[in-house]
């Protein structure tokens, strides 16, 4: 018969007190028992000797224990199309499509008895500040990216770009084949057409948003920052974009990105999603069911400081590539390798030797604009014509156009 700690120091006890060595008080004091319960343990060990001092359940399966044939399905089924998931989002997974019912405490007891190790191993907490949420719905969108094998072994590795809202997390986002301009402008788009235009932007610091070059003289003397394609974009828009030097600063989205790695590569193998559009979708029905319906937080204030976006002839003028170029005396400019000409207009006889600006267009066109005025439109059709006859050099038009 084994025996405990607990077991061995209630035996000395009664018998102490048997052998008139101990007071029935002083055992109240060592077992932490009543008067009545020490009176019913000497009862027990006179009647029944030693085991009469072991708990009748000792050695007893549980009424509570899981069927063998469930626990072995459970385990069948983590080690199978649930493996590589988080003991709380494999409970929810179990119970909307296996109809299997645990709390998550049971589950991690059978999974880590079984030798099935938890998905991340939890670092030590380190010390941080706290930075209080933003009071109003759009006054602060986190924006960031995700490179990750999304699709595990069925289809390549995607990039998922994303803004949540500082107040309630309020989540946007989208797959894309990387991390480009771009993708960011039709992220963004997409806020500015379904809520408005938010107060603010908090991204790091990659060059997508940070500009590394040295400004030149007329931001000089202007006493302006220099700005990338997509800061130059937010600055027309009134956005004003604030830079966080560490991860942890705009942990609210890092967090979501961890989460999202966790929760969602499993959606996507449930779904089968294999190409782009696949996990789209997925993502589409991930975000609106799960993310946007069931971790907001309610804001401080329940007003939203969304603005009204412009129309949206002005929106892509503004959600695009600008550059500028000076114009040649036969009226063409030169851009990206391609040789543009500028029509003849009644809003201006020459413009030969004045600066004009560039604009590349989502759908692959290119505008040029004087004094804020159309001079020249070139269709997508034109600019794949221009790119597969003049082109001698690789350009950047070829990637909308």
């Amino acid at each position: 018969m084994h025996l405990t700690m607990k077991d061995r120091t209630r035996i000395e006890t009664l018998q102490a007190v048997m052998d008139g060595r101990l007071e029935i008080a002083d055992a109240m004091l060592v077992l932490k028992r009543s008067r009545r319960q020490i009176y019913r343990l000497l009862r027990r060990l006179r009647k029944e000797g030693l085991p009469g001092l072991i708990h009748h359940n000792r050695g007893r399966p549980s009424p509570r224990r899981l069927p063998d044939a469930l626990r072995q399905r459970i385990l069948n089924l983590v080690r199978s199309i649930y493996r590589d998931i988080n003991d709380t989002h494999l409970c929810e997974l179990l119970a909307q499509h296996e109809k299997i019912v645990l709390s998550r405490e049971r589950l991690r007891q059978l999974l880590r008895t079984a030798g099935l190790k938890p998905k991340r191993r939890r670092k030590p907490p380190r010390y941080r500040s706290r930075r209080p949420r933003r009071q109003a719905f759009g006054e602060l969108l986190q924006i960031d990216a995700s490179p990750h094998h999304w699709l595990e072994n069925r289809g390549p590795p995607f990039t998922l770009v994303g803004a949540k809202d500082d107040a309630t997390g309020y989540v946007w986002a989208r797959f894309v084949m990387a991390e480009t301009t771009w993708a960011y402008l039709d992220l963004l788009r997409e806020v500015f057409t379904s809520h408005g235009l938010p107060l603010a932007l908090y991204s790091d610091r990659h060059t997508i948003f940070h500009s590394t070059r040295d400004p030149n003289l007329q931001e000089q003397l202007q006493g302006l920052a220099p700005l990338t394609q997509f800061g130059r974009a937010m600055h027309e828009l009134g956005i004003s974009i604030i830079k966080a030097y560490s991860a942890p600063a705009k942990g609210r989205i890092e967090r979501q990105w961890g989460f999202s790695q966790d929760r969602l590569v499993v959606e996507l193998r449930l779904d089968h999603a294999a190409t782009l559009a696949d996990a789209n979708r997925t993502l589409t029905r991930w975000l609106r069911e799960t993310v946007n319906a069931r971790f907001l937080v309610p804001p401080t204030s329940s007003q939203a400081v969304f603005r009204k976006p412009p129309r949206k002839e002005l929106l892509d003028c503004i959600l695009c590539l600008k550059d500028t170029r000076r114009v040649a005396k036969d009226h063409t400019v030169s851009f990206e390798g391609l040789t543009l000409q500028i029509p003849p207009s009644k809003n201006f006889r020459s413009i030969a030797g004045k600066t004009v600006e560039v604009l590349q267009l989502r759908d692959g066109s290119v505008q040029l604009l004087y004094r804020n005025t159309l001079a020249a439109t070139f269709s997508p059709a034109a600019i794949s014509r221009l790119i597969q006859t003049k082109l001698l050099a690789p350009s950047n038009l070829k990637a909308v156009a």
